[in-house]
């Protein structure tokens, strides 16, 4: 949006000029300078544009009522900051629900609780370490209860997740 000059008109900072004169403006120079804020401002009609057309079908649908360019950027805001709440939630959900996959290994146990990790990081919502070696270390099962006994046996400085890697 940058590059394409729209960005102030998109957010809403920018505003549709009015023909009024400023101070001893003669008539003249005000509608000059309106000419030029007006021919500004008309870049609204690109930034409609350029939003129209970056988007799919379904966030089409959320912006057709709107008017502005200002008005499609601040609707997508609002739809896109609820779907990140709920996407935090289902990541969070995933992350405190999970078990161990009776066909995964130890190393694809602890790489699909990484990723959850990751997902929740990128989201803004980060596990902390100790947190997610105590998930690995929690969700295995009976079988592991030797792996789980040995980690457990270590300084809990110790037990971070590089150390239950190697």
């Amino acid at each position: 949006m940058n590059a394409a000059e729209i960005f102030d008109v998109v957010t809403g900072k920018s505003k549709k000029p009015i023909l009024a004169k400023i101070g001893n403006e003669t008539e003249d120079e005000a509608r000059k300078r309106h000419s030029v804020d007006f021919s500004i401002w008309k870049r609204a009609d690109k930034a409609q544009k350029w939003i129209v057309t970056s988007l799919d079908e379904q966030p089409l649908q959320y912006i057709m009522n709107c008017v502005t360019a200002s008005g499609m950027w601040n609707k997508l805001l609002s739809v896109y900051e609820q779907m990140s709440d709920t996407n935090i939630t289902i990541v969070q959900q995933k992350f405190y629900r999970y078990t161990m996959d009776p066909k995964d290994n130890i190393a694809g146990h602890i790489s699909k609780l990484e990723n959850l990790s990751r997902q929740l990081k990128q989201l803004g919502e980060p596990i902390s370490e100790s947190m997610l070696v105590k998930k690995i270390l929690m969700t295995l099962p009976y079988s592991y209860r030797h792996f789980y006994s040995a980690c457990y046996s270590m300084n809990s400085a110790n037990r971070t997740l590089e150390q239950l890697t190697t």
